[in-house]
């Protein structure tokens, strides 16, 4: 990977100050780590965290990116510790509260990839790293005979995380291959999204499976409209033609009466009535195991540690507290993904791709957070507020290249 050559207008004359070079390479190993296990993600960002510093402490300096998370972030941050304090189980509940750290990975990134030639190496890396964990994912998945019984579970060794993450870097990935002016982009970014779209449906995990229809709804409906019926054409056909344990999981999605999905019910009906008991602050943020037991159906089978849904896992956990600071950070996430993005698209390029990919892998992460606590891992923590960030950061990306050379005709948002 070559470092930039300059920190200002003309990156090619002079030679980056040392504090600029290390802040880069610890961003790039960060965003590496990214597709892999919990692990390299916290000492990689304890890395950049200690890279940023000299940023902002030494001359020039450069001051916090601004983004819509600065106003949401206090927000969860306090309800957070307002749930902590207040619940049923303080000691367990208080530890918990450090994930309001999580949401300044925004501004965080945004300030790491300010530029189009950062922020492109960003993407970049991050792209290679996720094919190469999908990959990896894919490998044991066929290694261990491809069944249910075997779910690709990736390095993060968990089917439903794993499924998780691939489901936001899918998101970008064919944003890009959508939206790039480039071949080299294009290609790249679909050669990495095929092996992590096989490695989803290895995981088996439904929820995901549906947040890509939502993503891919996103991305086609924004590229091309009328190109809608084909995927729902697409999505149709899979689900006709496919066998074995792979038909028995869609056509669960449907079924009152799968065990799954019976579970899930208790735990929903299980979590109104902790809400109900707990309003104001919910029950605490700890394990809910003890709890559970308490709210428990006689007819469930299945002990719960969490509730199977963000927004009832929101309500039981963090009261109206949490409510109405969950629905600030959704749309400053949102936000970060849509300010301006009618013209991102207009203009193209990798910008457009990084920004609507984003979208679409927010809506995906949404769609699948209603039937998993997908806001409850850290492994999907750390992309999904970075991503947030990219897509903060592109809305100033320039690309000098294409404006140099004269633009093709414009299809599809693409110049």
């Amino acid at each position: 990977m070559n470092a930039p050559a300059a920190a200002n207008p003309d990156p090619g004359t002079t030679r980056l100050p040392l504090r600029d070079r290390v802040a880069d390479w610890a961003f790039a190993l960060f965003v590496l780590a990214l597709p892999w296990t919990i692990a390299p993600m916290g000492i990689t960002a304890g890395v950049l965290a200690a890279a940023t510093v000299p940023l902002w402490a030494l001359p020039p300096r450069r001051g916090w990116v601004r983004s819509p998370m600065d106003w949401a972030a206090p927000l969860w941050a306090i309800a957070l510790l307002l749930s902590a304090w207040f619940a049923v189980d303080r000691a367990a509940s208080l530890p918990r509260v450090t994930k309001a750290l999580f949401p300044l990975l925004v501004g965080l990134a945004a300030l790491h990839a300010r530029d189009r030639m950062r922020g492109g190496r960003a993407v970049a890396l991050l792209f290679v790293s996720a094919m190469l964990a999908a990959t990896f994912g894919l490998v044991v998945f066929l290694a261990q005979g491809a069944s249910f019984d075997h779910r690709a579970r990736g390095a993060v060794g968990h089917y439903m995380t794993f499924a998780g993450q691939l489901l936001l870097f899918l998101g970008p990935m064919l944003g890009v291959a959508l939206y790039a002016r480039t071949a080299r982009w294009r290609v790249g970014a679909l050669l990495a999204a095929v092996p992590a779209l096989l490695a989803l449906a290895g995981t088996f995990t439904r929820s995901a499976w549906l947040g890509l229809l939502g993503s891919l709804a996103v991305l086609f409906g924004a590229w091309r409209p009328r190109w809608l019926p084909v995927v729902a054409l697409a999505a149709t056909l899979v689900v006709v033609f496919s066998g074995g344990a792979f038909r028995a999981r869609i056509f669960s999605v449907f079924d009152p009466h799968n065990l799954w999905n019976r579970e899930r019910v208790f735990m929903w009906d299980a979590g109104v009535r902790m809400f109900h008991d707990h309003p104001v602050t919910g029950v605490g943020l700890m394990d809910l195991h003890a709890i559970y037991d308490q709210y428990r159906s006689p007819e469930s089978t299945e002990r719960a540690g969490h509730l199977h849904s963000v927004p009832v896992m929101i309500a039981a956990t963090m009261g109206w507290v949490g409510i109405v600071a969950f629905a600030a950070l959704t749309i400053a996430l949102f936000w970060t993904a849509l300010a301006g993005l009618p013209a991102t698209l207009a203009r193209g390029g990798l910008a457009a791709g990084v920004r609507l990919g984003v979208l679409a892998a927010l809506v995906g992460f949404a769609i699948a957070g209603l039937f998993e606590w997908n806001l409850g891992d850290e492994e999907l923590l750390y992309p999904l507020y970075t991503l947030a960030g990219l897509a903060w950061a592109a809305r100033t990306w320039s690309d000098e290249r294409a404006a140099a050379a004269p633009a093709p005709p414009a299809r599809g948002g693409r110049a």
